[in-house]
């Protein structure tokens, strides 16, 4: 992704820099993204109840849904300046392993009348052993391109 005005520009992922190199916090938190799913390691992660933060389960599972919305868009065509317009989550139980964060459903991207696109994400994050933890459900919108002041 590309910072343009404040907003993380989409580009294909061929051409993606890895979360760390345009995202700071994904440093200090360790996120790795893995064959379509981000991991939110332990360790590093850890609150003072012996298990894994929760914001440290959002962040995963917010970048969860760029990617999948990235790769929805991108096969649809569509490109544009990629934000979140909002996101839910429920915290369904504790971590107290490494917790993975995957898109279980992704909608079709629909046209607005303004000329942007919105898309829905659902996100789970998934202890080590498989059980969901958590639920994320993002509203994402793809700006239409804009003419750049001259």
């Amino acid at each position: 992704m590309k910072r343009e005005k404040g907003f993380s520009v989409f580009r294909p992922q061929s051409r993606r820099k890895p979360f760390a190199m345009n995202i700071p916090a994904c440093d200090r938190l360790e996120l790795r993204e893995e064959q379509g799913k981000v991991t939110i390691p332990f360790e590093p992660n850890r609150n003072d109840k012996g298990c894994l933060f929760a914001g440290s389960l959002y962040s995963g599972a917010i970048l969860a849904a760029y990617r999948s919305a990235e790769r929805r868009f991108a096969e649809r065509g569509l490109n544009g300046a990629l934000v979140a317009k909002g996101a839910a989550v429920r915290y369904l139980k504790s971590v107290a392993t490494d917790g993975t964060a995957v898109a279980a459903a992704c909608g079709e991207p629909q046209l607005k009348p303004n000329g942007n696109h919105a898309l829905t994400v659902t996100v789970e994050v998934r202890d080590a052993a498989g059980v969901p933890c958590a639920e994320l459900q993002a509203d994402m919108v793809l700006m239409k391109p804009r003419k750049s002041a001259v």
